[in-house]
């Protein structure tokens, strides 16, 4: 136990010292959270100006004002007159009319809008043709067509001809907007500590990041232990270990310590959320925006799906890499374990969906999958005590059965040199004692 503890210790120290810990350590969480808080940012930014010209082929005299009333009224608007500017998606819209009779040739007029939307981006036109009060669909030209902010001009276009049509029938829109109010949807979560009103944002939200936190780390620290035993044989390093400790007592050693380097990452960034989430929390509410709240158990869940993923994956990792003795081949023995990693992330939505489904029980109680997909459920809606229970003891006994038959392997295999064993060898390696 004592050269176990050697072999920890030098695994977790030289690792931690290391610049790229550290660096990592900080930037991971923050390129995180930028991730998550970037787009909501960058939306809260000005969209720029669009020079939006409508040609008004309709014939109504008041259906480019209603249209621009409409967009005034349920935008954020200045108040420099003129034109009139709406702002849809923080996109600010310079609304202009080109009034034309249902007669008249259009070709011309578009022909020269287009060339100048061709020099210019923030440039575009609208064609409200003849029948657009009855079933003719408006028109909208610009060079880029995929702004989202063309919703905004869309639903202003769409209001102002019900609301014209309405009011050729003989029916004032006021006396029936009530009626034509939508209807939003109030969404309560019922859990064991009984109802709260939630959006499903924050636990899609919360979901999520755990499953990307196990599956990163995971797979990034599985495949440290296979880099670090490679490196070890191809500098003949592993010789002279193996003359003083048993392989197996290395392979444990070394998983354990690169394991340690794993929650020691985990506990730095638990204790920068629970900091944020403290003073924080003054700040989010200031803007309408609630932090959500993390209970304790899923912390404890996480950490221990986390442990179980890291050493089933870590032993793994060091069994096929004990098969060869490059870089190279080690890439390409490393790839079906890798797609085990994988395969739960392809299936994400599906769990999502339908936490309870057989499908998602029977996937979430396979042990390769259990890590990611056990915790995913247990975020967005706990399961009966049993199944988690029975998941990680399926998964503890593929751990004791993986380090066996990793143990056999890596014994042999470690100090193999060369070429790549058949399977006949691994054969004899396995019955080897």
């Amino acid at each position: 136990m004592k050269k176990v503890w050697v072999i920890i210790k030098r695994e977790y120290l030289i690792r931690v010292r290391t610049k790229a810990f550290i660096i990592g350590t900080i930037i991971s969480p923050l390129l995180m959270l930028a991730l998550i808080l970037l787009p909501a940012f960058l939306a809260t930014r000005g969209g720029g100006t669009r020079q939006v010209t409508v040609i008004d082929q309709s014939g109504d005299a008041t259906l480019f004002e209603a249209i621009k009333s409409r967009a005034e009224a349920t935008n954020e608007t200045d108040n420099t007159g003129g034109s009139g500017r709406a702002r849809f998606a923080n996109t600010r819209y310079e609304l202009s009319r080109i009034s034309l009779q249902p007669g008249e040739n259009i070709e011309e007029v578009k022909t020269r809008l287009s060339d100048e939307v061709k020099e210019d981006s923030n440039k575009a036109y609208v064609v409200l043709p003849a029948g657009v009060l009855d079933n003719a669909a408006p028109e909208y030209y610009a060079k880029n067509v995929s702004d989202p902010a063309i919703r905004g001009i869309e639903q202003a276009i769409s209001t102002s001809v019900i609301e014209r049509r309405l009011t050729r029938a003989g029916i004032n829109p006021a006396e029936i907007s009530g009626y034509m109010k939508s209807v939003d949807m109030r969404t309560i979560k019922v859990g064991p500590e009984g109802e709260s009103e939630e959006s499903g944002v924050p636990t899609f939200i919360i979901a999520f990041v755990m499953l990307f936190f196990i599956y990163i780390t995971i797979l990034f620290y599985g495949i440290f232990v296979m880099r670090g035993v490679i490196e070890e044989k191809q500098s003949r390093i592993v010789e002279v270990l193996v003359s003083s400790v048993k392989p197996f007592q290395m392979m444990i050693g070394k998983i354990i310590g690169i394991g340690l380097v794993g929650l020691t990452q985990y506990a730095i960034w638990i204790l920068s959320a629970a900091l944020l989430s403290f003073f924080g929390a003054k700040m989010f509410a200031s803007t309408g925006a609630d932090l959500p709240k993390i209970p304790a158990s899923l912390v404890i869940y996480f950490i221990i799906y986390f442990l179980l993923g890291y050493f089933l994956f870590a032993t793994l990792y060091a069994m096929v890499v004990a098969m060869v003795s490059s870089e190279e081949d080690a890439q390409q023995v490393q790839f079906p374990v890798t797609i085990l990693i994988i395969i739960p992330m392809m299936v994400f939505s599906l769990v999502m969906n339908n936490p309870n489904s057989p499908t998602s029980v029977t996937l979430s109680m396979i042990p390769f999958f259990s890590p990611t997909l056990m915790m995913l459920r247990i975020a967005v809606d706990p399961p009966p005590w049993w199944q988690i229970g029975l998941s990680m003891i399926l998964m503890i006994v593929t751990i004791f059965g993986a380090i066996w038959l990793a143990a056999r392997i890596y014994r042999v295999g470690i100090l193999m040199y060369g070429k790549r064993p058949s399977i006949a060898e691994l054969g004899r390696w396995l019955r080897y004692s």
